[in-house]
């Protein structure tokens, strides 16, 4: 697909974290705790339908930016992002991505659904996979910590 101006793909990625709701919620509409779990400690959040989301990083391949706007936020319920992911100054995807969180007894599903317009040359879908399956363990690692602070006091 790399001879293509442009493509489109999509992914889902689920993942039940035994967390109530609102400690999923939280992980995700808090700035300091959504830039720990990214590994973002630059992370700009303005947490508000039109407000908008900046993080840089930087990794051998060079700087990565990530900018984007909240389009809707259902309250614990649903956050629905657009945002674009460049390398080096160059956008090389163009991203809606939606964010259910489901209650299930005393855990919650987070369901993270993309659907992206890749403009190669990108690791796309694979790396688009990759990387939020890593950011997601991250989230659930922060989550257990949460879940254990809460338990002991």
């Amino acid at each position: 697909m790399e001879n293509k101006a442009q493509y489109h793909e999509q992914f889902t990625i689920e993942r039940v974290y035994p967390n109530v709701k609102d400690e999923v919620w939280a992980a995700w509409s808090d700035r300091e705790k959504k830039a720990e779990w990214m590994g973002a400690p630059s992370l700009e959040m303005n947490f508000r339908v039109g407000g908008s989301e900046h993080s840089t990083f930087r990794e051998e391949m060079g700087e990565h930016v990530n900018e984007g706007r909240y389009f809707e936020i259902s309250n614990g319920n649903r956050i629905v992002l657009a945002y674009s992911m460049s390398l080096n100054g160059r956008v090389h995807t163009v991203s809606l991505a939606t964010i259910v969180f489901v209650d299930e007894k005393r855990s919650t599903r987070l369901i993270y659904t993309e659907q992206m317009c890749i403009i190669p040359p990108s690791d796309g879908l694979e790396g688009r996979t990759h990387g939020w399956g890593v950011l997601l363990d991250a989230l659930g690692a922060q989550l257990a910590i949460v879940k254990v602070k809460n338990t002991i006091f």
